[in-house]
């Protein structure tokens, strides 16, 4: 993927930092990521297939395909927080790149 192409991941809880075009650091709740430690990570049905040029992880041994229709939760979420106000979503620093 190049820059500015798009498919740029979403995510929240996670900050990095990329400099040179090469990841330098990377946190996950405000802490490094401890090799030790097993995460998990919820992602829509078009990431989980490899949309946008991403590995897919639907075949993933660990995959849990949820049911749950992207769409759905997205009209849910909508309904329960409108009038939706896009300043609580600004990215702000999950991604420095220098």
């Amino acid at each position: 993927m190049t820059p500015g192409a798009g498919a740029f991941a979403q995510f929240a809880g996670v900050r990095l930092r990329i400099e040179g075009g090469e990841l330098r650091q990377a946190l996950i709740g405000g802490q490094p990521i401890d090799p030790a430690k097993t995460y998990r990570m919820a992602i829509n049905s078009f990431m989980a297939a490899g949309g946008d040029g991403y590995p897919k992880l639907n075949q993933h041994p660990g995959y849990v395909n949820t049911g749950f229709v992207d769409a759905e939760i997205l009209k849910d979420f909508v309904a329960k927080h409108s009038p939706i106000q896009a300043a609580r979503y600004v990215p702000g620093d999950a991604v420095l790149r220098r």
